[in-house]
């Protein structure tokens, strides 16, 4: 079979992932074995869906929170990277959330989007708290509120995220023309830049 494809910089391992459980273009003619055959392929993972290789990063107290970043495979791309944060000194069984960044019209950060982690935040993640958060990371406010929150990033952002050197040529100058735009000192624009 052909590739159809373009080059994917660090997710191109994902096609080979995808092609090792199952095949990526089946052909089945209408009724009722195609739609079987079609939930089957829409259900990309078939085998155990159990992060690889887990690992713990760093372990950091600040602000009465524990917290340790961890990070694992999913088998194609970069790591995913994540903090977990709880109310420091816990030792029993706390009730755990997983927390989910949102879109926010920028990918360049994930779980900064909603939590703090061992560093200072870049100025361009405190406004996104103060136009959308009220402030403050909530993720955080969660562990002191006696949870166990778990942040990781998504599929495109944070960790996860393509690189701005592998984007389609048009796709850079898109962004290089929305940079102009922004005034000079703006925390958002800066981020980018760098």
């Amino acid at each position: 079979m052909n590739n159809t494809y373009q080059h994917l910089g660090i997710f191109s391992d994902w096609v080979d992932e995808a092609r090792r459980q199952a095949p990526l273009y089946p052909l089945a003619a209408p009724g009722r074995e195609t739609r079987a055959r079609l939930r089957e392929v829409l259900g990309f993972c078939h085998g155990p869906e159990t992060p690889l290789n887990v690992r713990i990063e760093a372990r950091w107290e600040k602000d009465g929170l524990a917290g340790e970043e961890i990070s694992w495979s999913v088998g194609y791309g970069p790591r995913t990277h994540a903090w977990l944060l709880k109310p420091a000194g816990a030792t029993g069984p706390l009730p755990g959330i997983v927390a989910l960044h949102d879109h926010g019209g920028f990918k360049f950060y994930g779980k900064e989007k909603i939590a703090e982690g061992p560093d200072a935040p870049p100025p361009v993640i405190r406004e996104f708290w103060a136009q959308c958060y009220g402030g403050r990371p909530w993720a955080n406010a969660l562990a002191k509120a006696e949870f166990v929150v778990l942040i990781h990033d998504t599929f495109l952002w944070g960790s996860r995220r393509f690189p701005l050197e592998t984007m389609p040529e048009a796709t850079r100058n898109l962004v290089d023309a929305a940079c102009s735009l922004w005034s000079p000192g703006n925390a958002a624009a800066d981020e980018i830049a760098r």
